[in-house]
């Protein structure tokens, strides 16, 4: 094997579809109501694991991330089960990071055991509000109660790299409300949280919108959420993501630098050798033969060239304009600086190596994103 060839890195994401409830606000591809198939899509998937590590031999394996659905809804012993057949069949020897994602509700003492025996070393745990009327109004199958009862498992398990999910622009939220959940959750001392502001762009808005706070009132959450994030050590190292130092999420991370990922189970999505394939999303479809795309399409150097302006901008470094001097040439980097300028001060920092938004900037990311690229 040449020293090149095992140079090369992957990362692996496993994509759990079980859900208790289906939250209204979810995009993601989910399912409730089919626990009775997680024998026979277990072993579905177990199946693609085998017949895909074929394929990637000369890859190392540095991070694996279990999301969903619900990871954890799912028995211990078969997500330790998952983890062991990619360690038999893919090079893992400087695998750096496992995560798994978990809800309140399927958290127990006894899957928290066997995670930290099938080497899970990281945990996110979506909590998204701590309000009764808030949580039962968008489908979330549990109450602050639970919530608790979660947070003070992990701590009393032990679990320091762990993380927490919450939303900003849920359904009879208030400012003062936001002030008070986020001070309860830091003081159960997470080292990582994600806090995003509630897409509307999914199929059930229309039940919720009527009840979710003014943009004016989301802006001040998300203001609040910076300044007292800084305050307690946190840096927001991503769009919607904060981390003491030296906690990010690895896997993540992988994503926004357009770094190479498999993707396995069923919907989930690739990323290797400029291709990007999506594996089939029918359930039943999955379960007669895991190794099925629905789609698969090859990125040109100007679809990469896109991709690694907006995946740039979601990270507080920013595009490091000598490396893309380097891959799209001085006059495509000269053009993204011309664009790049009208933003200059309070929505984006630009030196000699970088683009960087400000926090400011990370508001209007999107837009900005659009008129560079």
């Amino acid at each position: 094997m040449s020293q090149h060839k095992s140079s090369k890195t992957l990362g692996i994401y496993v994509h759990i579809p079980f859900c208790k409830t289906v939250c209204t606000y979810c995009n993601f591809l989910t399912f409730a109501h089919k626990n009775k198939w997680i024998p026979d899509y277990i072993a579905a998937l177990e199946k693609e694991i085998v017949t895909r590590s074929r394929q990637y031999t000369e890859y190392k394996i540095s991070t694996v991330y279990f999301g969903g659905g619900t990871p954890s809804l799912i028995e211990g012993e078969l997500i330790e089960k998952i983890i062991q057949t990619i360690k038999t069949n893919f090079n893992c020897d400087t695998l750096e990071e496992i995560e798994l994602e978990s809800n309140p509700e399927s958290l127990t003492k006894e899957k928290l055991e066997i995670y930290k025996r099938a080497g899970i070393t990281r945990l996110s745990l979506g909590v998204q509000s701590l309000n009764a009327k808030t949580l039962l109004k968008v489908a979330r199958p549990h109450d602050a109660k639970t919530i608790f009862r979660a947070l003070d498992l992990i701590k009393t398990e032990g679990w320091v790299n762990f993380g927490c999910d919450m939303i900003m622009g849920l359904p009879y939220q208030t400012l003062g409300e936001f002030k008070d959940q986020l001070e309860t959750i830091l003081s159960y001392h997470p080292t990582h949280l994600s806090s995003y502001f509630l897409s509307y762009d999914t199929k059930k808005i229309d039940l919720f919108i009527k009840d979710c706070p003014q943009e004016e009132e989301q802006i001040s959450m998300y203001e609040h959420l910076i300044k007292r994030l800084k305050q307690a050590g946190f840096v927001h190292y991503e769009v919607s993501n904060y981390a003491l130092p030296t906690y990010e999420s690895k896997h993540n991370l992988r994503y926004w630098q357009q770094k190479e990922y498999l993707g396995l189970g069923i919907g989930a999505h690739s990323y290797i050798d400029s291709q990007v394939s999506e594996n089939i999303r029918d359930f039943d479809s999955y379960l007669k033969d895991p190794l099925q795309f629905e789609d698969s399409y090859q990125m040109d150097t100007d679809v990469l060239r896109m991709d690694s302006i907006m995946l740039s901008l979601r990270q507080s470094t920013g595009i490091n304009l000598i490396n893309y001097a380097k891959k799209y040439g001085k006059s495509e980097t000269k053009e993204l600086l011309k664009q790049a300028r009208e933003y200059t001060g309070k929505h984006l920092i630009i030196s000699k190596e970088f683009i960087s938004p400000t926090e400011e900037g990370f508001l209007i990311i999107d837009k900005i994103t659009k008129d560079l690229i």
